[in-house]
């Protein structure tokens, strides 16, 4: 199936009955200040509906063999990478993964260089990591963590290793497959600064607790922040997360009803906080532009809003209410901030949030920080938008659809787009593709 192509008129449609009822009112500017201030948080920001407008085209740059080597491609969490990819996609290859000993196996998420595809997932009940190689989908070498608790955390290749917070903190020679275990009982996101390697727990089974942690790129651990013990026996949202730019480590830390959720700024050498905001982040941040952008619910109330604020001192920039965005990390391209909702793709301007484009695809899969359906190629200028079977590919300057289709047979939900170059990779019902364009060489 084929869905029509985006509209920008429908973007108002869908932003202006949402807006309706305040539309009438004096604006406001609403204002959630970071501590150490101790003001109360105000009330709902009254926004006006506007008209969109479309911002500068978004410039190109040459297509490169840029490597997606973590969540959401970068320490960022931009989603956006310097590869090409256009329509019509053709299948490549499949990896499956296998058991010697028969277990069941499957993919959850795969991460790319130019010359191999790092694919986490599980071995029977065990969190493990294969290498493939990117030219013909064969397998190289495995590792298996030897601990009894899959959720599909997303691996992250730096200095010549594969790391993998998936019910422990694990590391792998990218080369030989050859690792060990830092500790055990943590899940959610990682990355690298290229110093040390950042960890999450952000789901509470036995242990710590939930945490940010720092280890140095040997997993050796140098500080531990964010912590509560409280979480014990209480199963919180798969939402927050990490990222990294300015210099400073943002931990968007997503404690469920207990207290200790907040979006918070740390020094990345000494775990020093420099910023806490007292919000309930409901879905991982990404930097770029001096912002922090995230899905936040505030104090008190009952509206999810996409929110910029500022690196800083996470003071507000601005901020839209806007519903069934949770989960991934808003995408940065260009001058782009792109989320996928429930009932479409919405495209705001970065710097003021002021709506650009729309795109009625519906978001199919789980609203969690793990399960992303966005990608942006910025040699293409395109955007990777999975929903359901389909694979959409639109432009970024206007939402236009360029190219649909379901280039995966008997695909039932396609999850994790990874651009590398000119082919897209992603993990279909447990196994991991390869799709590429018309031009791929």
């Amino acid at each position: 199936m084929q869905y029509p192509p985006a509209s920008p008129s429908r973007f108002l449609a869908l932003l202006s009955g949402l807006l309706a009822a305040v539309a009438g009112c004096r604006q406001t500017q609403p204002s959630i200040a970071a501590e150490p201030e101790t003001d109360p948080v105000p009330g709902v920001a009254e926004l006006q509906a506007r008209e969109p407008r479309s911002p500068p085209p978004v410039v190109a740059p040459a297509c490169g063999a840029d490597p997606w080597t973590t969540y959401a491609h970068d320490a960022a969490r931009t989603s956006a990478s310097g590869g090409c990819l256009a329509g019509p996609l053709r299948l490549a290859w499949t990896f499956a993964p296998r058991s010697a000993t028969g277990a069941t196996t499957f993919a959850t998420r795969a991460i790319a260089d130019a010359d191999a595809v790092y694919v986490a997932g599980a071995l029977g009940p065990t969190p493990a990591l294969w290498r493939v190689g990117a030219a013909d989908g064969k397998a190289a070498w495995s590792y298996d963590s030897r601990t009894e608790s899959v959720r599909g955390g997303w691996p992250t290749l730096a200095a010549g290793r594969v790391y993998l917070v998936d019910d422990g903190v694990n590391a792998a020679d990218a080369a030989t497959g050859v690792g060990h275990r830092a500790e055990l009982d943590a899940w959610g996101e990682s990355l690298s600064d290229g110093e040390r390697l950042f960890a999450e727990n952000d789901w509470y089974l036995d242990g710590y607790g939930l945490y940010l942690s720092a280890f140095d790129l040997d997993l050796k651990l140098l500080w531990r922040r964010d912590y509560n013990a409280l979480a014990r026996g209480v199963m919180v949202p798969d939402v927050g997360g990490l990222a990294f730019g300015g210099g400073l480590l943002v931990h968007a830390a997503q404690h469920g009803p207990l207290t200790g959720s907040g979006l918070s700024a740390f020094e990345p050498a000494t775990g020093e906080r420099r910023w806490r905001v007292a919000v309930s982040p409901l879905s991982s941040p990404s930097i770029g532009a001096g912002l922090v952008f995230v899905v936040e619910r505030w104090p008190g109330e009952r509206t999810d809003r996409l929110v910029a604020r500022h690196l800083t001192d996470g003071t507000l920039a601005w901020a839209r209410p806007l519903a069934g965005a949770r989960g991934p990390a808003p995408v940065l391209a260009g001058r782009l901030a792109v989320v996928h909702t429930s009932e479409a793709v919405l495209a705001f301007e970065q710097a003021s949030g002021e709506p650009v484009w729309s795109a009625p695809l519906l978001r199919t899969a789980p609203e969690t920080q793990s399960a992303t359906t966005l990608a942006a190629a910025m040699g293409s200028t395109t955007l990777v938008v999975l929903s359901g079977a389909q694979v959409h590919v639109l432009h970024l300057d206007d939402g236009l659809e360029l190219w649909a289709g379901a280039p995966i047979p008997h695909a039932k939900r396609l999850e994790g787009p990874v651009v590398t170059g000119r082919s897209l990779y992603l993990v279909a019902d447990g196994h991991v593709v390869r799709l590429d364009g018309t031009d791929a060489r």
